[in-house]
């Protein structure tokens, strides 16, 4: 029989922070790093400093060994969006698929179905990006929609409390119980959004693309 402390423990933990490899850093770099003040560390995706609290881009499951983390499995579950625009891939991909051009125009946030309240017009959402060919005579472009993957169970406080004191090598052991949460950020994030969006931007001839990782597409 396989006792309590025989069985392996697995959770959740941090894959990438600041566009970092975690489980390569040394201790030096967690210290300097979960020390960082919000905005003072650069984002090496979309350029500029990281606009995410904490710089978290990615989770992994780890095995607990001792007060270590020893990587369990190579999947890796995107939780922040910038993750998805390393090298501009993922346009140069979605133009030449949808616009025959592997460089279109990048446009971010665009409001989206402008409602009327008194005199003032105010944008009830906003398309993520919209790729544009301006080689041709007419206006040819697409709409993007990309998809990280929100975590349900504690939040990443007490793994940050350790990872400033770190002096170890190896990396921390992930503190709390956490799980990607498909279910919110597919059915109850994603889908609604696609409902309204799609429908409209077909009738004006245009196409939609997604974008969201492997584990949230196979989920």
């Amino acid at each position: 029989m396989t006792s309590h402390n025989d069985r392996s423990v697995i959770r959740y933990g941090i894959a990438e922070l600041y566009g970092q490899i975690f489980a390569e850093l040394t201790a030096e770099e967690i210290r300097e790093l979960a020390k960082s003040p919000f905005k003072s560390q650069p984002c090496p995706f979309r350029g500029g400093p990281c606009n995410k609290k904490g710089g978290v881009c990615s989770l992994r499951l780890y095995e607990k060994s001792g007060d270590f983390g020893i990587p369990f499995s190579d999947e890796v579950v995107t939780m922040c969006p910038n993750r998805f625009l390393e090298n501009g891939i993922v346009f140069s991909w979605i133009g030449k698929e949808l616009l025959s051009i592997d460089t279109p125009i990048v446009l971010r946030e665009l409001p989206f179905l402008v409602s009327k309240e008194g005199a003032k017009e105010k944008a009830v959402g906003k398309i993520d990006m919209v790729l544009v060919d301006t080689r041709k005579d007419h206006l040819s472009w697409c709409a993007l929609e990309m998809q990280a993957v929100y975590f349900s169970g504690k939040g990443m406080a007490s793994d940050f409390r350790v990872m400033k004191n770190w002096r170890d090598e190896g990396i921390p052991f992930p503190q709390e119980q956490r799980r990607p949460d498909f279910r919110s950020s597919g059915p109850k994030r994603l889908m609604p959004q696609l409902q309204v969006k799609v429908p409209t931007i077909a009738r004006w001839g245009r196409k939609t693309a997604v974008v969201v990782d492997l584990p949230f597409w196979n989920a």
